[in-house]
């Protein structure tokens, strides 16, 4: 855990500051024997050897403190990134979608990077602001009285106008975050629509967003940049203030006789080691305004209400798996507290194609997300049995879900099937492949599997992309399998083909498909045609147009 490597690098740089100060005093002591006490280096071998010793221990405990700190932010951005994808999955693509893409994007990379320095710098500084100043006191306190009161006096000057200066920066880094999320998104946005852009010949307009939105990003980064050396420039004002009036008390008192060279040797030693760790935290403090500016980011993926039912997460054993879903007085409203769906009583039957028919905003793709899980019903319930007519917990139902434009990646056949199971070998996705009725025109690629798809599987027809998609939802081999609008923009003879995989699908699970085309109505075992937010069964015809 981080937790144990930050602990670790507090430590170790508490072991440096220990040895760093024992150091000091060796050589405080070797310097004023040997100038004023008349000893041969010869009789100061032992103390020369502890002050390498010393040397050598703080560098190698810096080293350990500076390597368990990187680990601790390392680990601390992965936990939080892990964290990010389980709400995602927790929340479901339905309150996912109300956060724009880029935004999540810029989250998951820039904000999680921010933790790194955060845990590797920042917090190990701000330890060492507090260990190392307090031991130096400590130790100038016992050797003399004068030097501990100009130290103490002029030490907490340096947290005083961090704080001041660190409003104004936090502000500063809130706006550099805002632009950041709005770059991100309008970047992503033009990537997607690049095609469209340049057909209506509005590319060039949409790189000048791009561009006007990076400068405003940079100006306001050199704001930060701006803030960060006005506070240092300030801090090295202090400390060099500080150390030459300590000089300047020592010298007059040196030069009076009341005071002796060990000690003023020694204080003046320490006085800038203590300002390095309040330098140093200065230093590192923009990490922590980096953060909180990315945190809040983070809040808003955070505070999605997990609305998501966890279906399917383990298989039934034996021959008791889900026989049937059944809708009883089910509501739904949408997220402004609509309703949507009121009343509807249906079921969904094993071995059967239930095809849901009905005007777009009809409620077919909200009565699908309320299967999956996706969204919470307001009223009724739904209940699901296993094939003996039993109740069992909707979380023993493993469902797989195909929506209406399936996403690919940049990768092989094999890697995008994968994603659906990703320990499946080289037989099940042939099965599955072959269920879907893809299987022939994969070998008919120039290396099979193992070709490349192109970006979101553009060097493949709409139609080879349904069945692929259909391919990966049933290598998780479902109990239940939700299709939204499957035949949604291809031609008559692909969408025939996917309906007619689909309809093969039907053996031995629950097939549910929202569709407004022919070619899959008329394969429907069982037709529900939504409307006016209920639900009532249509006979099965032919000639049924939805």
């Amino acid at each position: 855990m981080a937790r144990g490597w930050l602990l670790g690098s507090v430590v170790a740089g508490g072991v440096s500051a220990v040895l760093l100060v024992c150091q000091f005093i060796l050589l405080a002591h070797v310097v004023d024997d040997l100038a004023f006490h008349g000893c041969t280096p010869e009789s100061e071998v032992r103390v020369f050897a502890l002050i390498l010793a010393c040397l050598a221990g703080q560098v190698g405990a810096r080293f350990a403190s500076d390597m368990m700190g990187t680990q601790a932010g390392l680990r601390g951005a992965s936990h939080v990134r892990g964290q990010l994808l389980a709400h995602l999955f927790a929340a479901g693509p339905v309150a996912c979608a109300g956060v724009p893409a880029g935004e999540v994007v810029t989250t998951f990379t820039e904000g999680a990077e921010a933790l790194v320095p955060y845990f590797a710098r920042y917090m190990p500084s701000a330890a060492m602001m507090v260990v190392l100043p307090l031991l130096i006191l400590g130790v100038v306190a016992g050797v003399d009285g004068w030097s501990f009161l100009v130290l103490a006096c002029t030490g907490p000057l340096v947290p005083v106008f961090m704080a001041f200066v660190g409003y104004g920066a936090q502000a500063i880094m809130d706006r550099r975050w805002r632009q950041l999320s709005l770059l991100g998104g309008s970047f992503l946005d033009a990537l997607r629509g690049m095609k469209t852009l340049r057909l209506l010949g509005r590319a060039q307009g949409s790189l000048e967003r791009i561009t006007h939105l990076a400068d405003a990003h940079r100006r306001t980064t050199l704001s930060v940049m701006k803030v960060a050396f006005l506070t240092s420039a300030v801090l090295e004002f202090f400390s060099s203030l500080s150390i030459a009036l300590v000089a300047v008390v020592f010298g007059t008192r040196l030069l009076a006789g009341t005071a002796d060279f060990r000690s003023a040797f020694l204080v003046l030693l320490l006085a800038p080691e203590y300002f390095m760790p309040l330098r140093t935290f200065s230093a590192s403090y923009h990490a922590r305004q980096n953060v909180r500016a990315a945190l809040d980011n983070m809040g808003a993926v955070f505070a999605l209400p997990a609305l998501a039912q966890h279906h399917g997460g383990q298989a039934v054993p034996g021959p008791g798996g889900a026989g049937s879903l059944s809708c009883q007085a089910l509501g739904v409203r949408s997220p402004d507290g609509l309703p949507v769906l009121h009343d509807v009583s249906c079921d969904f039957s094993r071995n059967r194609l239930t095809v849901l028919t009905g005007a777009s905003g009809a409620g077919k793709t909200t009565l699908l997300y309320a299967l999956l899980g996706f969204v919470s019903p307001s009223a009724g319930r739904l209940e699901a049995y296993d094939v003996f007519g039993q109740t069992m917990p909707l979380e023993n139902v493993r469902m797989a879900w195909v929506p209406q434009q399936p996403v690919m990646i940049f990768g092989t056949v094999a890697q995008n099937l994968r994603l659906g199971a990703p320990d499946a070998d080289a037989e099940q996705l042939r099965n599955a492949a072959a269920q879907a009725d893809a299987l022939d025109f994969i070998n008919a690629l120039p290396n099979g599997f193992d070709t490349h798809m192109g970006e979101r599987g553009s060097r493949l027809s709409g139609g080879q992309v349904r069945r692929l998609a259909l391919a990966r939802a049933l290598l998780r081999n479902p109990a239940v399998l939700v299709l939204d609008e499957p035949t949604a923009g291809l031609d008559t003879a692909s969408a025939l083909r996917v309906a007619n995989a689909i309809r093969q699908c039907a053996t031995g699970r629950i097939v549910v498909v929202a569709t407004h085309r022919q070619a899959m109505a008329t394969q429907a075992d069982v037709l529900l045609h939504v409307a006016d937010g209920t639900v009532v069964v249509r006979p099965i015809c032919k000639e049924t147009v939805a």
